[in-house]
């Protein structure tokens, strides 16, 4: 869906204002819909903080909850209490890094991303620019793009859509903000405590789930 004939004048345009805006979140949370292929529609709730903190909760049945800091990403599924830790290291950096720095030059390897593309649409009178962007991995590789939507008159992020290997997109629709740049976040957010996963004790987002109820260990 994007040109290339984009003027280079309004792309750099564009590309200073995500930067300004980017730069100038500290923590945000929010309530989102995720449509991904061949799966129904999910509500999930975000928490960031800045630098690389972030934790997601899903509504309902779904018990995987996400947890990330500097080094990993931390994929939790509560019901059968099992941790699996990843490098910390994929697109959604774009909302957990400080300081980020943006490139139309692929060859820029000190850019945190690089801005493909930027497409203005009028949406309900309302200006909406849509940014195709590639972002860095900790070795400077180029991932899989990121499609990001934003509006003006303010500028702010409406979701975004994330494209793995395959090009198959997840899409992140942002339905409403709860807090953005609170002087106080509880650090504790970003912890998942042994004690509170043997309590069953897990849960943090908006969405009231039920405690977990964890079956007695027995030993021989």
């Amino acid at each position: 869906i994007y040109s290339s004939s984009s003027k280079a004048e309004d792309l750099n345009h564009n590309i200073k204002i995500l930067e300004n805006y980017l730069n100038t979140i500290k923590n945000m949370s929010f309530i989102f819909e995720q449509y991904a292929s061949n799966k129904e529609k999910e509500i999930g709730w975000m928490q960031i903080e800045k630098p690389n903190k972030l934790r997601i909760e899903y509504q309902g049945a779904n018990d995987l909850i996400i947890i990330s800091n500097a080094h990993y990403l931390v994929l939790y599924k509560a019901k059968d209490d099992i941790i699996t830790s990843l490098s910390n290291d994929g697109p959604w950096s774009i909302l957990t890094k400080s300081n980020l720095k943006f490139s139309l030059d692929k060859n820029h390897s000190n850019a945190d991303g690089i801005i493909n593309n930027t497409k203005r649409m009028q949406i309900n009178g309302i200006t909406h620019i849509f940014y195709e962007i590639l972002m860095r991995n900790k070795d400077k590789k180029l991932l899989p793009p990121l499609i990001l939507h934003t509006s003006t008159k303010p500028f702010k992020i409406n979701g975004w859509t994330v494209f793995n290997e395959d090009n198959q997109g997840t899409q992140i629709k942002i339905v409403k903000e709860l807090a953005f740049n609170e002087s106080i976040i509880n650090e504790n957010t970003f912890k998942l405590t042994e004690k509170d996963r043997d309590e069953g004790n897990v849960w943090l987002s908006p969405f009231n789930k039920t405690k977990i109820v964890r079956m007695n260990k027995y030993r021989d």
